[in-house]
C-alpha cells in the first residue's frame, strides 16, 4: 500500500541529527522532488570540501539510505581540476578502510 508523501518521504529525525550538516537539506529537496537543487548540493560537496568533509558527507548519505547521493559526491569530487585534491580525498577514504569509495572515485576521476 502506498504511504503518503508526508509519511513515507521522510526519514526519523534522530538518523539525520549526526554527520553532514546540509543531509536534511538534502532530504527536503529530495522529498519535494527538488532534484536540481539536490544535484547542486552534492555536485558543490564534491568540488569544494576537504578530505574529512567528503568522507563526512558520503558516510552521512550512505547511512541515510542516499546511495546515489553518495555515489554523486564521489563523481564530483573525480571533476575537480586539481588531482592532486582528488588522490587526497582517495587516500583519506583508503586509510578509513573504505576502498570500495575509493574505486568510485578514481573511476570518475579517469578520462
Amino acid at each position: 500500500m502506498p504511504v503518503p508523501p508526508e509519511e513515507g518521504d521522510r526519514l526519523p529525525a534522530g538518523s539525520l541529527a549526526a554527520g553532514w550538516t546540509e543531509l536534511e537539506t538534502l532530504a527536503g529537496f529530495m522529498a519535494a522532488g527538488r532534484n536540481r537543487d539536490a544535484g547542486l548540493l552534492l555536485w558543490r560537496a564534491g568540488t569544494t570540501l576537504s578530505a574529512t568533509e567528503v568522507l563526512e558527507v558520503v558516510h552521512s548519505c550512505r547511512t541515510a539510505g542516499f546511495h546515489e547521493a553518495a555515489e554523486s559526491v564521489l563523481t564530483s569530487v573525480g571533476e575537480r581540476a586539481d588531482k592532486q585534491a582528488v588522490l587526497n580525498i582517495a587516500a583519506a577514504f583508503q586509510q578509513a578502510g573504505q576502498s570500495g569509495e575509493v574505486g568510485l572515485l578514481l573511476s570518475a576521476a579517469t578520462p
